[in-house]
């Protein structure tokens, strides 16, 4: 019933869109033409039913009709960016094709049009969704089958988010921590119970697998259990992060093998990167510019110590470097560390305290909106970090790693990472790492433009600590 109302909706939406689309098409001829620009084409009928056809095809591989729950404002943007690119360089295709002449400022704009009208949409209609699933309309019931290597925040995120609309029905497990902790709120199941039996007498719609401990045979069986009466099944364990690090299926006569492949880099793409940072640094500088202005005459003013702080960083491949900040504490703050070792509130050998007795007024405000971080495009250009990039340590942490937590040195380290926009100091040290680690594995420049955006939002709101 709930697949079949989703999909109903999916394909409301994307026809929506398409008309939206040919809105916008109509909108960007009636202003070229008020503007006495050419927009006159010869075969306007055939381009009206051109570009229906193209974005209804596009939104639908796009799978952009889709209902959304859980996907980042930034993710939803690059799909649609690349959707409207795509479409664009169909129309140019078609337009050669028709003959038409002088349309490459009408693309554009129709481009620009299009991105702001459909992203506006979807941004709406997110919210609508989101508004109704936090009055616990629309929601999806979940049985989570999880050990004792699940990630608690997970679930605790998963309880607390009320607009993502999922309400877990019960957890599966034998964990006696997990018990304790969720027991008193949701049902506890038998890790042994029998899914097939649980599924066919209550009202499950998914099923999130999470254990740390993943069972070929036991995964095996859920999948038949789940997809034979069509209940979703999501599946997280620590060997995806593995399988993520360039992997593909190859066949030996009729076995198939998943073969791993991690010994060269797409030097290409990570040239493309380090010219995006330099060039993406250059312009924020010029453009912020006066603000960095600003802050160092609040800074200097505040007690007559020094601007920027500088401090030895570990980078690529353990290079040493100084990474530079605008200085958010007092002059003596290093000094100071050594008597507020007992306060440490993270993990790990990172030293971290929420409310920093050593951190100035003019301080607490840049490290809340992360403007103490803007001299880093300093250290971009230098070539020293990455806009996008695992966050450079100090040594002495880097001397207290595990070995596998060395593995995220062989990046260029960054101003922001997936650290950085996903709960920063609520996230534990171990699962920091891992996450890092994830960026490494699974980097591409799309998710690069992610980050990036994610890392605005922060900006903007006022996320950081």
């Amino acid at each position: 019933m709930i697949k079949g109302r989703e999909a109903a909706i999916a394909r409301i939406s994307i026809w929506l869109q398409v008309l939206l689309t040919l809105g916008c098409y109509l909108l960007v001829r009636f202003g070229m033409s008020v503007l006495s620009i050419h927009s006159e084409f010869k075969n306007d009928k055939v381009i009206f039913i051109l570009i229906a056809a193209i974005w209804y095809f596009l939104l639908y591989e796009f799978n952009l009709g889709k209902m959304l729950r859980v996907k980042t404002y930034s993710a939803l943007l690059v799909e649609y960016l690349a959707m409207i690119t795509i479409g664009g360089v169909i129309l140019i295709i078609g337009f050669y094709l028709l003959e038409e002449e002088a349309f490459g400022l009408f693309l554009l704009l129709f481009a620009l049009v299009n991105l702001v009208v459909l992203y506006g949409f979807r941004m709406i209609t997110f919210r609508i969704f989101k508004f109704i699933r936090g009055k616990g309309y629309n929601t999806r019931s979940v049985l989570i089958i999880a050990d004792n290597e699940t990630y608690y925040h997970f679930i605790d995120r998963l309880i607390s988010t009320k607009d993502w609309g999922y309400q877990i029905w019960a957890i599966m497990t034998d964990s006696p921590q997990l018990r304790e902790r969720f027991g008193q709120e949701i049902t506890i199941l038998p890790n042994h119970s029998d899914l097939s039996e649980i599924i066919d007498a209550n009202i499950i719609d998914e099923v999130i697998y999470c254990k740390g401990n993943f069972g070929n045979d036991e995964v095996r069986n859920l999948v038949y259990a789940c997809n034979e009466v069509g209940v979703v099944l999501r599946i997280h364990s620590e060997l995806l992060n593995v399988v993520s690090m360039r992997s593909h299926i190859t066949y030996f006569k009729e076995l198939p093998f998943l073969t791993f492949a991690n010994i060269t880099k797409d030097y290409f793409a990570l040239k493309v990167k380090y010219f995006i940072d330099f060039v993406v640094s250059l312009l924020i500088l010029i453009f912020i510019s006066p603000i960095m202005l600003v802050i160092a005459a609040a800074i200097k003013l505040g007690d007559g110590g020094p601007v920027f702080f500088k401090q030895k960083r570990v980078g690529l491949n353990g290079r040493h470097f100084f990474c530079l900040k605008f200085r958010t504490m007092v002059q003596n703050a290093e000094a100071l560390k050594e008597k507020l070792k007992d306060q440490n509130e993270q993990e790990g050998p990172v030293f971290k305290i929420k409310n920093d007795p050593r951190v100035t007024r003019i301080g607490r405000f840049l490290r809340k909106t992360s403007m103490d971080e803007l001299p880093q495009f300093l250290n971009v250009l230098k070539g020293e970090m990455s806009i996008v990039g695992p966050r450079p340590p100090v040594p002495s942490e880097v001397k207290q790693y595990e070995r596998w937590q060395r593995r995220r040195l062989s990046m260029r380290p960054g101003i922001t990472c997936i650290w950085q926009v996903s709960g920063r100091n609520n996230i534990p040290f171990d699962q920091w790492m891992k996450l890092d680690m994830l960026y490494i594995d699974t980097w591409s420049l799309k998710l690069d433009l992610i980050l990036f955006l994610s890392t605005i939002k922060v900006f903007i709101t006022g996320d950081g600590q």
